[in-house]
């Protein structure tokens, strides 16, 4: 029952202070927090060659456990061990129709030509891991089909009944591999060519490729007589924040060259608790591909168009739209004014005044600058120092708040954020006085005393 309490006052808290600064028109690190704390499905499917027919279809879901609702384990149920407490049923339904999905819900039912269910039972053994984003459910079902226009429909099952949301449609075309046909994209973790076979491991992220770390593609490139381009071209576009049809400025370009095309006639597909892999023995007469690494360590945190041109057509034959995704991305850096805002902790007044003044471009250059002159690694487009410094700021808001503060303003909360964790942590009771904690760092010893007895401390003193 107290727990329950000091949880409903804490909302209260939330909601009132979140209120308050929407009725100022600002963006808080609150408002923040609750727009991004959402839970994560990834979906994506793709076409290859296949042995026993023109081409086999793979469709692809991943779930983050925050995503999926788990149930306590009752006493006496069978367990996979002795730790497991809370459990997830999860079906997930796939049906492929032939045509193009449907544009309204309630429009007739097309004609179904396969259909199957996946279905599993998650197990975890705490509370705290059925809210990890990091672990996650994966599953997959694969056919083979005829060349033409298709959909397929998914509907997920979580905790034994079905989702209030509608199911999810998703068009796509088995192609006539003999036939003139647009370039495909497949987004690989990594890829492997020994010999005369290849072997990748997809990404599965649906359209979304991690920030800060390369990724591959396999790119399926017309039959050579089906084009007079004599060069092909991938080109990496940003597009513009908020853009999701104007192809912005290219930030890189590839040459397809021959030593990034490989053939192959038919391609096996497995599932293995490491993710999904693709494998095939690569044969002249077969189905051309290219294959290309992108840096992507190089680039923003954006959103970007694939497309690949070829220089005798003027529109591309080929393009896929992708997401760089900062999976644990701080809830500070999804906003520049909260971004800016938190500087305060280790700029001086002056400083933030300077940064936060002029046009948001401006001020964007200016807050880049700030970090990029702090970047450990320049090398690269991830900066650990800033991203470690909001870390911090997000730490200190999910330890220290209290309900009049939010824990970034608390005395330890700043602690945190400007010496990072401590060496060691000590609390004592003393007889008849508040509560202490005593923090030790190396060159350094806070002492924090309580003020209340529902989590407040201020900082008493620093000895060096």
């Amino acid at each position: 029952m107290y727990r329950l309490i000091i949880l409903l006052a804490a909302l209260l808290f939330l909601s009132v202070f979140d209120a308050e600064a929407q009725r100022r028109g600002a963006t808080t690190y609150e408002s923040l927090l609750q727009r991004t704390d959402q839970p994560a499905a990834y979906i994506d499917h793709i076409v290859i060659p296949a042995e026993d027919g023109p081409a086999q279809l793979a469709v692809m879901f991943r779930l983050d456990y925050d995503f999926i609702p788990f149930l306590r384990a009752r006493p006496g149920m069978s367990t996979p061990s002795g730790d497991a407490e809370y459990y997830a049923p999860i079906r997930m339904g796939v049906e492929i129709f032939e045509g193009q999905a449907p544009t309204s819900r309630r429009a007739s039912a097309a004609t179904s030509v396969f259909r199957d269910t996946w279905q599993d039972t998650v197990w975890v053994d705490s509370f705290e891991a059925t809210k990890s984003r990091f672990d996650y459910v994966q599953g997959h079902t694969l056919t083979t089909l005829e060349p033409g226009q298709y959909h397929y429909e998914l509907q997920l099952a979580r905790a034994g009944s079905v989702r209030e949301q509608p199911s999810t449609r998703r068009s796509f075309r088995v192609p006539d591999y003999s036939e003139s046909e647009n370039a495909e994209f497949i987004i690989l973790s990594e890829y492997e060519i020994s010999g005369n076979s290849i072997n990748a491991t997809l990404l599965n992220y649906g359209n979304n490729v991690l920030y800060g770390q390369d990724y591959s593609l396999l790119i399926r490139i017309p039959k050579e007589e089906n084009l007079e381009a004599e060069t092909l071209t991938l080109n990496l576009h940003r597009m513009a924040s908020g853009e999701s049809t104007t192809v912005g400025d290219v930030r890189h370009s590839i040459e397809i060259t021959d030593d990034k095309i490989i053939h192959f006639n038919s391609a096996s597909f497995r599932e293995s608790s490491d993710g999904f892999h693709l494998s095939a023995n690569l044969q002249e007469e077969g189905v051309r591909y290219a294959h290309i690494t992108i840096p992507n360590q190089d680039f923003e945190n954006a959103r970007y168009r694939l497309r690949l041109m070829a220089d005798d057509k003027e529109e591309a034959i080929g393009e896929r739209t992708i997401n760089s995704q900062w999976l644990d991305m701080p809830v500070s850096l999804y906003n520049l004014d909260v971004a800016i805002e938190m500087l305060r902790f280790i700029v001086s007044d002056s400083e933030l005044r300077r940064i936060n003044s002029g046009s948001s471009s401006e001020r964007e250059r200016k807050f880049r600058e700030f970090w990029s002159e702090r970047d450990p690694t320049p090398d690269t487009e991830y900066n650990e120092l800033m991203a470690e410094y909001y870390r911090r700021i997000d730490y200190a808001y999910q330890n220290f708040t209290s309900l009049q503060t939010p824990g970034y303003n608390t005395d330890q909360g700043r602690a945190y954020i400007v010496y990072g964790p401590p060496n060691n942590v000590e609390r004592r009771l003393p007889a008849n006085a508040p509560t202490r904690e005593v923090w030790e760092y190396p060159n350094r010893t806070l002492i924090f005393e309580a003020t209340t007895g529902f989590g407040d401390f201020r900082l008493v003193s620093e000895s060096s």
